[in-house]
């Protein structure tokens, strides 16, 4: 099991899967499942540390993966459609398997000048109760210092879903924003 390291943003990877990738080696702070009936979709979406992953499985179709993560999934059955490292994530990623269409994106912003925006953000995004709304703080030994999060959005769209994601480094001044279209 994976347990929660303080670790750098600069170690990020984006390991995108097609087939059933085993979660069960992740240690997961907070997690959830729901079903889109109209798109004939399962979500399973968690939070691990201060990473993040998406799991969709369609009906009788095939589990598609995104994990954004410094930690990588071990002895897998599943095909990788894509491994980066986020030095390498400079522009949108696209991805065309048989039966989706796929786009990430991510950037880093000072968290300094960007933690409260994140916070007014998370609060709107919450407040318009959009399909899976996952957040999670890690506090710092230090009460006076601020603390990381790690927030995770999705939202049904007519013909797929978005995934929005923040991973805040307060340690490191950074902030790692994502955005993913999942369109069926």
């Amino acid at each position: 099991m994976i347990l929660f390291k303080d670790v750098s943003y600069k170690i990020l990877q984006l390991t995108v899967m097609l087939g059933n990738a085993n979660l069960s080696q992740l240690n997961i702070f907070k997690s959830t499942k729901s079903y889109i009936p109209k798109l004939g979709l399962t979500v399973y979406a968690g939070i691990i540390g201060t990473s993040h992953f998406v799991q969709i499985k369609q009906d009788n179709g095939p589990i598609f993966t995104e994990l954004f993560a410094c930690e990588t999934l071990e002895n897998q059955d599943s095909e990788p459609l894509c491994y980066l490292p986020i030095e390498a994530l400079k522009d949108t990623v696209h991805l065309t398997p048989k039966s989706f269409d796929y786009q990430f994106e991510c950037k880093k912003l000072p968290y300094d000048k960007t933690a409260d925006k994140i916070t007014n953000w998370a609060a709107a995004q919450e407040y318009n109760a959009p399909f899976i709304f996952l957040a999670f703080d890690f506090n710092t030994p230090q009460q006076e210092l601020p603390t990381s999060r790690t927030i995770l959005v999705i939202h049904e769209k007519e013909n797929g879903i978005a995934i929005k994601t923040v991973h805040e480094y307060q340690e490191e001044n950074a902030i790692i924003v994502s955005e993913s279209r999942v369109i069926i």
